[in-house]
């Protein structure tokens, strides 16, 4: 799986077949990956209580999992094998709830927030949310990238977020992690880049 990569410095020499020398001034950068291992999404509303989704894998999510899907084209909306996580309780009906998601690496002590890396690289990254199996939630993004860079741009991020509820009923609620999506877009189906992550909770929406 592909995960957040991290700017390194490499030595190269000529055909790369020379060793780096110590007055070479201007290494080539190359990208190193960084490891997902826990997700945790917050939803808060004024007149219900406060839900949390997480999701923890120590050696990285989706690590071993055959589920990275890549390019533009490649997404499925009722097919898909992204890793579920845990959900605290149920959402009401007809709610309106503010949302939130953080990321971190806990393979490392102390733990790296992996939220922060996509701030800094926030016109290179963008969550998609969608609900599938007959769940009625819709979402909507409260956050761009002049939220969190020095730029103009008004393109999404999906750090924060808000979520509707619908009716009462129960489904999976997907979320996915694009790097260098195609921005803007209309969603997965057209976003292409890379995945870095790909999970999903089973919701209920309930009184």
């Amino acid at each position: 799986m592909k995960t957040i990569k991290l700017l390194a410095f490499l030595c190269t020499g000529a055909l790369f077949f020379t060793s780096c020398s110590s007055d070479d001034d201007n290494p080539d950068p190359v990208n190193e990956e960084e490891l997902i291992t826990k997700v945790t999404i917050t939803l808060q509303a004024e007149n219900a209580e406060t839900v949390t989704m997480e999701y923890s894998d120590e050696s990285g999510l989706g690590h071993d999992h055959d589920h990275d899907h890549e390019g533009e084209g490649a997404e499925d909306d009722h097919d898909h094998d992204g890793l579920e996580g845990v959900v605290s309780g149920p959402l009401k009906p007809n709610t309106s709830y503010t949302g939130s998601i953080a990321l971190w690496n806990e393979s490392v002590s102390p733990a790296e927030n992996i939220t922060d890396e996509i701030k800094e690289e926030a016109d290179e990254h963008q969550f998609f949310y969608q609900a599938i199996g007959g769940l009625e939630i819709d979402t909507d993004y409260l956050d761009k990238e002049s939220d969190y860079l020095s730029t103009d741009s008004s393109n999404p991020v999906g750090l924060q977020f808000n979520l509707t509820t619908g009716a009462a009923g129960h489904g999976d609620l997907r979320v996915v992690l694009r790097h260098q999506p195609k921005k803007p877009n209309t969603g997965l189906d057209d976003a292409g880049g890379e995945t870095d992550m790909d999970i999903s909770f089973h919701v209920h929406i309930e009184e």
